[in-house]
């Protein structure tokens, strides 16, 4: 990855760690995560389908009650970076199913996401 496009990763996981500028709220089980629509909707066809349907919101939510907290947020911190890890480290075993399931349910490609990306496991 370039300087640039690096730079340009790190800053908007930032934003959206902090919720600068965020204009989405995912609601899960447990808690509600902030995050860019653009973002979200470039990485997952569900977002994007979703926002298409009302493209003049300036404020979204999405309800995902069947994702847990901490597994969405994985999930959204790889549509930022492209790389999956659970607080710095490897996902752990007893994780991988409700990863596979939310990553299903967020519409990201599930194939894309196994081929393109090592995933270590514990």
């Amino acid at each position: 990855m370039d300087s640039y496009t690096l730079e340009l990763t790190r800053s908007l996981l930032q934003f959206q760690k902090a919720g600068y500028l965020c204009d989405t709220v995912v609601s899960v089980d447990g808690g509600q995560l902030r995050a860019h629509s653009a973002v979200l909707a470039a990485a997952s066809q569900v977002f994007n389908k979703a926002f298409k349907a009302d493209p003049s919101a300036t404020e979204r939510m999405v309800i995902m009650p069947t994702v847990e907290l901490s597994v969405a947020e994985v999930i959204i911190q790889y549509m930022y970076t492209g790389n999956f890890d659970w607080d710095g480290r490897p996902v752990p075993c007893s994780r991988v199913k409700k990863l596979q399931q939310a990553i299903v349910d967020f519409g990201i490609n599930l194939e894309i996401c196994v081929q393109d990306r090592c995933i270590s496991f514990y």
